[in-house]
């Protein structure tokens, strides 16, 4: 008898900024501008060609154009077949995927069951996404388009991991060659042109791409790197760039205002927090995480560092996620130096806020204003996008401004940032705690949903009080456009499809 897990589709309410612009030409050369191109903007460089190799939502970007994965969500959240063509649980652990026949890589190879299981199993080793699959025991080939896959044990959130960039599908025979992602060749709508670090990445339209019903709808897409965001707004009004995401709020009204442009605004499931290093003093002090949660204006950051496009969060998940609770901390700076002097501290202490981005500079600012009231002295250390994400993993910091985005399920969100094995991965408080370990498995394997609501919400409970985050907000995605481009969808997650975007 075959086991048909329960697989629950969360829709999520709220939706993630995404940094995208369409392709103009190019300030100067507007009027060459041919329309079936687009420029993305992002506001700040991918990290890596490589899908399984980056972790991060601008990288993520491209991965999905240039590569396949065999499911994908769409716009409502649902899991999708992608190059899966069928699939089936002989058991609780064992998962059989049939993938479409005919697939061809941008080199001109046909996909193959080999280059699945490849793939799958090197995303199990890659560090920055091995904590995806980390439940998956083996992959193995049954014939030419099918794979096995065999789960640890039964594990509710199984087709939702096989939506994440870092399982990508790649031929086996490129990896091997040693190219190191220089051309890398994946299945996507798009191929792979140029990548010029910290300024674009350019892709073409794939014509021989499997999927009929979703070919790119653009020449060429050009991701360009604008990091400072009044720039991305005057680019869009001047037309150099078609498309930004990550609008700033303070340029709003500015998008929304002008007849030739287009402002789309959602909320987002994108949750923006303070992390702390639990590995390094003071923050190795349960107390004074406590009392920082205790410490800092939610409502003076969201006024000030976005003008109110976003509400408080009290929570480790966006309030649409299976197993949110709201939290026990609200904002009471005497309580905050109460615990303080607790744990030690009576007089303060000195702390660096490290972040990256316009947006999170102004959080961060707004931080340390309100450290400074209960006598906590706060410097902010600004790096790059690529060398603030390495710090974050490597645990190169004190603290630190930050947001998280996943698909629906809890597990996509809790297992990477408070796994101890995923410590120098998404575990960025590097938490060490066999409790939380036992909790995550414990909703990782339950089938029936009440139960596994029931798990999240207890989890929810001691993972508060430890108190490793102080969740800040949930904001809104802002996104601008040029009024005349079609295909512009938002999900959960920010800017969707980008492939069908198009003038």
């Amino acid at each position: 008898m075959k086991y048909k897990t329960k697989l629950t589709v969360y829709f999520a309410v709220i939706l993630m900024c995404v940094s995208l612009m369409a392709f103009a030409g190019g300030g100067q050369d507007v009027q060459e501008q041919t329309n079936d191109e687009l420029t993305v903007a992002l506001s700040a460089g991918i990290t890596s060609l490589d899908p399984q190799g980056h972790n991060d939502t601008k990288s993520e970007k491209v991965s999905f154009l240039v590569f396949n994965r065999l499911f994908k969500l769409n716009t409502d959240f649902k899991v999708v077949p992608d190059l899966a063509e069928s699939w089936e649980q002989p058991s609780e652990t064992e998962w059989l995927i049939k993938i479409k026949e005919g697939v061809m890589f941008h080199d001109g190879s046909e996909m193959t069951a080999e280059d699945v299981a490849f793939s799958l199993n090197r995303s199990k080793e890659m560090p920055k996404v091995q904590q995806v699959l980390s439940e998956v025991k083996s992959v193995d080939v049954v014939d030419k388009y099918t794979v096995k896959v065999t789960t640890n044990s039964a594990f509710a959130p199984f087709l939702y991991t096989l939506v994440h960039a870092g399982t990508s599908i790649l031929p086996k025979a490129y990896i091997e060659s040693g190219d190191e992602f220089a051309n890398p060749v994946g299945s996507g709508p798009y191929v792979f042109t140029e990548w010029v670090s910290g300024d674009k990445v350019v892709v073409d339209k794939y014509d021989n791409y499997f999927d009929k019903n979703n070919m790119g709808q653009s020449s060429k897409i050009t991701f360009k790197v604008i990091p400072e965001g009044t720039s991305r707004t005057i680019a869009l009004e001047t037309g150099e760039v078609d498309v930004i995401a990550e609008v700033q709020t303070i340029d709003k009204n500015k998008v929304s205002d002008n007849g030739e442009l287009k402002l789309h605004e959602v909320p987002s499931t994108r949750l923006n927090f303070f992390e702390m290093n639990t590995e390094k003093a003071p923050f190795d002090n349960q107390l004074v995480r406590q009392a920082m949660n205790y410490a800092i204006d939610k409502e003076a950051i969201i006024i000030v560092a976005l003008e109110g496009a976003g509400i408080q969060a009290d929570s480790v998940l966006a309030p649409s996620f299976l197993g949110y609770k709201a939290g026990p901390y609200s904002y009471n700076p005497e309580k905050a130096k109460e615990l303080f002097a607790q744990a030690g501290y009576p007089d303060g202490f000195e702390i660096t806020i490290t972040t990256s981005g316009d947006d999170r500079k102004r959080m961060a600012e707004v931080i340390q204003a309100s450290l400074m009231d209960v006598g906590v002295t706060a410097s902010i250390e600004m790096l790059e996008w690529g060398t603030f994400i390495d710090s974050a993993i490597n645990g190169n910091f004190e603290s630190l401004v930050l947001a998280w985005t996943s698909n629906p399920d809890p597990d996509a969100t809790l297992t990477p940032r408070f796994f101890s094995g995923n410590i120098n991965g998404m575990n960025f408080s590097r938490i060490n705690d066999p409790k939380i370990d036992q909790m995550l498995k414990d909703g990782r394997e339950e089938l029936d949903l009440g139960q596994r609501e029931k798990t999240y919400n207890e989890f929810h409970e001691y993972v508060m009080n430890q108190a490793t985050m102080v969740p800040l907000f949930v904001n809104n995605i802002l996104v601008g456009s040029n009024a005349s481009l079609k295909g512009v969808e938002l999900s959960p997650q920010g800017l969707w499809n980008i492939e069908k975007i198009h003038f």
